[in-house]
């Protein structure tokens, strides 16, 4: 189960959200994160989560946090699927800086898109990295990870077994709030869209 976190302040503010621009989530944020807690106890029911994982980014694990409380599960930080860090942009205003840079870090994916930035390809082998850990150490189990919307998009890449994950699609990114159920039979994974408050 994928879950992008609810909105955060710095979303709300159009600013880059790194580990400095992050302040954690907004209040529409700590509501989307209550109703994604409930549609995941809905579905904890039928079948428990046997681990909850999040990204140790504030408004990420503010999200996890709530859905752990829930859930009655600790919460579970894996630093490799952190989100993008952003160097001098960190705190800037997102238009501002894409605009500078000629588009978002994917497009030009091996140049920072500001200085002491992470550029998009390095980040996202970090991240799915982590994530193959993620799966090679939660084989058979049923796993929530709370993440970025770009952890998110690069998640459903790798499971939907793209050439290049690297390389993702809008319609592989998921809202804020919203949850990407994925089911694996005997070849593939299969993805399920799930809204928070259905």
């Amino acid at each position: 189960m994928l879950v992008r976190h609810g909105v955060g302040r710095c979303n709300e503010a159009g600013v880059i959200g790194g580990r400095h621009g992050c302040t954690g989530l907004s209040e529409q944020g700590r509501r989307d994160s209550e109703q994604v807690a409930e549609r995941l106890a809905a579905l904890a029911a039928e079948r428990p989560f046997d681990a909850l994982l999040s990204s140790p980014r504030l408004r990420v694990l503010e999200c996890a946090q709530i859905i752990g409380h829930r859930l009655g599960l600790p919460v579970v930080v894996v630093q490799g699927v952190a989100g993008q860090e952003f160097g001098a942009a960190d705190g800037r205003p997102w238009q501002r800086v894409t605009q500078r840079f000629g588009g978002p870090p994917t497009h030009d994916p091996d140049r920072p898109i500001a200085v002491g930035a992470e550029p998009w390809n390095a980040y996202a082998e970090r991240v799915l990295a982590a994530l193959a850990d993620v799966l090679a150490g939660h084989a058979g189990q049923r796993v929530c990870l709370v993440a970025h919307g770009r952890t998110a998009a690069l998640a459903g890449a790798l499971l939907s077994g793209a050439p290049d994950p690297r390389a993702v699609t809008p319609d592989q990114a998921i809202d804020h709030g919203e949850l990407t159920l994925w089911r694996r039979d005997e070849v593939h994974w299969l993805r399920e869209r799930l809204e928070a408050g259905v």
